[in-house]
């Protein structure tokens, strides 16, 4: 009988938990500059070389190292990806999406499917984001992983729009300022604020450095649940809504009307959804499924979008995608 694809789709999840185990224990790092045998990483790492052994050898099967010997692994080029320090690391997001919160919160998806809550909550107690506002290290993750995944899909998503046209730039819920450097490295005479919860912002100040643009930008800590910075002519929203359920979505975008200018611009950018789907939106589909598991959000269609943005005294002036990688969406708003 011909092995079903459904069958490797399953034991998926073993690969996965692999790849967090070995950028756990930073095996990609330790190997940056040669081959180790398994007694030699089991040292590094505080490990059993034996049970290491079998995790190496896993690890080889997946591409991400090379047995050189009966005891010896070397990195591959795909294995590179999970160093710290590589320019196309995936580290982050591997340890986001394998973290005990996401993790667990899958595992309990069944609770979400018939009740409509989110997994993480009826296992944690508490919200997602006021978990990750309590335990730095997990918040950690997710900014890594964002930070990561904005700087894969930047440009695509920047290209072809003009930021110049803009004197203040408030990115509301920017993060780490991974997008807003590279908005304001495309318009070199604007200004601009990331604008996050304390956690969330905890190394924007150094991004904005390092790009070169800290002397155009400001690092504003709050909640966007409460305010968010006032008098600028265009407030961006990257990935945001989606974490949120219509209420609380509501709540920000009433919020960023109070404070945007009369003649600003509202930008939002999402994986908008069609009304019919296929198996090209796979990547959407399955962050709606996170959202639902994990922080009571969706991923939306642009007939979604534009109620909420109504209902927030906006109106919805322009929808155009993919933009980028990840299929982004504009949504291009004005005060109504």
């Amino acid at each position: 009988m011909k092995r079903s694809p459904l069958a490797d789709v399953a034991w998926n999840y073993m690969s996965a938990q692999i790849l967090n185990d070995a950028a756990e224990l930073e095996i990609a790092d330790r190997l940056a500059h040669g081959a180790q045998s398994s007694i030699e990483l089991a040292a590094a790492t505080g490990t059993h070389a034996p049970s290491l052994r079998r995790l190496l050898r896993a690890l080889t099967a997946l591409g991400v190292l090379e047995q050189c010997d009966a005891d010896r692994f070397a990195l591959t080029d795909l294995g590179a990806q999970l160093r710290k320090d590589a320019p196309d690391t995936v580290r982050d997001v591997v340890r986001f999406l394998c973290s005990e919160g996401a993790w667990s919160s899958w595992g309990d998806s069944l609770h979400s499917l018939r009740t409509g809550e989110t997994a993480f909550e009826h296992n944690y107690g508490m919200q997602a984001f006021e978990y990750l506002g309590q335990h730095p290290e997990e918040a950690a993750k997710l900014n890594g992983a964002m930070g990561r995944m904005t700087g894969e899909t930047a440009a695509g998503i920047i290209a072809g729009y003009d930021f110049s046209q803009f004197s203040t730039i408030v990115d509301v819920g920017g993060g780490n300022g991974t997008f807003l450097a590279e908005i304001l490295r495309s318009a070199k005479d604007s200004k601009g604020i990331v604008f996050d919860m304390p956690t969330g912002v905890t190394d924007a100040a150094a991004t904005l450095g390092a790009a070169g643009v800290a002397d155009r930008a400001d690092v504003v800590d709050g909640s966007f649940f409460a305010s968010v910075p006032s008098g600028a002519d265009a407030y961006v929203l990257k990935l945001v809504l989606h974490d949120w359920d219509d209420d609380r979505c509501l709540r920000i975008l009433e919020n960023v009307r109070q404070a945007i200018a009369p003649e600003g611009r509202l930008l939002v950018f999402e994986r908008a959804v069609p009304e019919v789907v296929t198996a090209e939106h796979r990547r959407a589909l399955l962050a709606d499924l996170l959202m639902l598991v994990l922080t009571g959000g969706k991923e939306r269609t642009v007939t979604e979008y534009r109620a909420l943005f109504e209902s927030a005294g906006f109106t919805l002036d322009t929808a155009t995608g993919p933009l980028g990688d990840l299929g982004f969406t504009r949504l291009e708003a004005t005060p109504a």
